[in-house]
């Protein structure tokens, strides 16, 4: 005697459970993974930057006031050391020599390689940083200038190092 598998509705209901339940696994596991290795934000406190934003627009308005303008004259990878130099001028393209500057060279995506600049003079309204451990690639540089009369100067601007 031989008995024939037949599907029933029990058996449909089964496997739609089971597909179902295998999805929303898979998924858990992905979103978990994904939100462990980036929570979404890159800023820090970026909620209390949107509250200052307004003090932000005043001192762009401040800054484009000024008139100064940088050029980077070089941004150069030896080895696995980076070398750059800014140059800063006035409205009148005279050059600025009373700026103390500080930045930070990141990689955008990788915020552990971020590295804090600080740039020396190297020539008239010029001024140089070092980095270690720069690899090939695209890097974000931003940088504060502030003259002895507390005048501001930031910008940021994309490198390429080959």
């Amino acid at each position: 005697m031989s008995t024939t598998f037949r599907i029933t509705g029990r058996h449909v209901l089964f496997a739609m459970i089971g597909f179902f339940l295998i999805i929303i696994a898979v998924n858990t596991v992905f979103i978990t993974l994904a939100v462990q290795s980036f929570p979404g934000e890159q800023e820090e406190k970026s909620y209390l930057q949107g509250l200052n934003f307004n003090d932000r627009l005043a001192a762009r308005e401040a800054q484009d006031a000024l008139g100064w303008s940088v050029d980077i004259d070089r941004a150069e990878l030896a080895a696995d050391a980076a070398t750059i130099e800014l140059s800063f001028k006035s409205r009148e393209e005279r050059p600025i020599y009373d700026l103390d500057i500080d930045g930070m060279l990141s990689q955008p995506a990788d915020n552990d390689r971020d590295q804090a600049l600080v740039f020396t003079p190297s020539g008239p309204g010029r001024f140089e940083a070092q980095a270690e451990n720069v690899t090939p690639g695209v890097w974000i540089l931003n940088a504060r200038a502030v003259s002895s009369r507390n005048e501001t100067f930031e910008f940021t601007t994309k490198l390429y190092f080959e």
